[in-house]
């Protein structure tokens, strides 16, 4: 047996032997169904602020993009946004300058959250181009892939009951994944007690103590489009078109995905919370990563800590495309994390042009060989047959 065929059977050892089996996911995974990836939303986003009949959210829009860098998309807008109105909060006249231009905090929380609800639009109801867009009667979301990765991981239940837990970590907006573990009868926690109209009771429903025991649970680290920041109620999960929340628009996502400081505050603090205490494990744990292009330099950084502790023994298993550019070979975090001396060893990257592990040189069976793996539908495909 060759080295890449051994590093192979270590891998897939570590899916589907691990007692802890957890996954983070990304924008990629539902890149397939017609949900946009984060600067075809940015444009999305941009284009319906344009078209809307108000002239501040248009200025407030274009001074955005004139005063950050060109590489910057919508989440940083809202990042960017959030910090001035913390400012425009905090100021004697209440307004703030935004590239030369004064705006009032009501003119900034405006825009904010008409950003945030084009999101949510987009993202509830699909986006593919300017010819393919979905609207409430006409959605062009699909959700076959996600059912085919429920039924691909599901399928062994020997497997299945080696395992003590199976946890899911995205920054998905979506609820694709949990509304496939539904179709699929899969009992999740994710925080909310209640049916359709859930309420948030993570003290409850993440506690071990809980006398009902789920399969899994999942931990939205960015929210979701069904999540809704309510003045009476709190936070609750609500389906769509509820007229009678506060204000049903006021839609939870957590854009500033870098700020330390919103992650202490519920909903945020449990679930990074979850997410930390998930991977420092001193016990046999693997987190499989797909669809997330390690950019989230908060969620990394919580990663790194965990895999830095000398008692921890997590594997990180990383499907993704290489994105090399100067002397990167894959991208920024993994490129450390597969050479460093104390965890290198834990690290595989299932990428395009092959498997790495400890090392920047991927192993492959043949010359040239590019691999699909790295993809959602090939991360499926690799589940249901073990082939590469």
């Amino acid at each position: 047996m060759d080295e890449f065929e051994e590093q192979l059977e270590s891998l897939k050892q570590h899916i589907l032997d691990s007692s802890r089996q957890n996954w983070l996911f990304g924008a990629g995974i539902s890149f397939d169904a017609n949900i946009p990836l984060m600067y075809p939303l940015t444009e999305r986003v941009n284009a319906l602020i344009e078209t809307s009949e108000n002239e501040d959210d248009k200025l407030i829009i274009e001074a955005l993009k004139a005063e950050l860098n060109d590489d910057c998309h919508v989440e940083h807008y809202l990042s960017h946004l959030g910090d001035l109105i913390a400012l425009s909060e905090r100021s004697r006249s209440g307004e703030v300058s935004l590239n030369g231009s004064s705006f009032s905090l009501e003119k900034l929380n405006h825009c904010y959250r008409k950003i945030v609800k084009s999101i949510g639009e987009t993202v509830r109801y699909g986006y593919k181009d300017d010819d393919n867009v979905g609207t409430i009667e006409k959605s062009i979301v699909g959700i076959e892939s996600h059912i085919n990765f429920i039924q691909a991981l599901f399928k062994n239940k020997a497997n299945l009951e080696r395992r003590s837990s199976i946890n899911f970590f995205t920054t998905n907006y979506d609820t694709l994944l949990e509304d496939a573990l539904a179709l699929n009868k899969i009992d999740v926690v994710d925080g909310f007690s209640g049916g359709a109209m859930g309420f948030w009771n993570a003290e409850f429903e993440f506690s071990p103590k809980k006398n009902r025991v789920a399969t899994c649970s999942l931990f939205k680290l960015h929210g979701s489009v069904d999540w809704h920041g309510d003045s009476e109620h709190g936070l609750v999960r609500a389906r769509y078109g509820t007229k009678y929340l506060s204000d049903a628009g006021d839609i939870m996502i957590y854009p500033q995905a870098t700020k330390y400081v919103e992650t202490q505050k519920d909903p945020f603090a449990t679930l990074f919370s979850g997410l930390r205490m998930t991977i420092k494990t001193g016990g046999q744990n693997v987190l499989i990563v797909c669809g997330y292009s390690f950019g989230d330099e908060h969620i990394n950084s919580e990663i790194e800590h965990c895999l830095n502790d000398e008692n921890n023994k997590t594997t990180v298993i990383a499907f993704t495309d290489e994105k090399p550019i100067n002397n990167i070979k894959i991208n920024q975090t993994l490129d450390r994390w597969l050479l460093d001396n104390k965890f290198g060893e834990r690290i595989f990257v299932a990428g395009k042009n092959g498997l790495y592990n400890n090392s920047l040189v991927p192993l492959t069976p043949e010359e040239d060989k590019q691999f699909e793996w790295w993809t959602f539908s090939g991360l499926i495909n690799f589940l249901e047959t073990g082939e590469v």
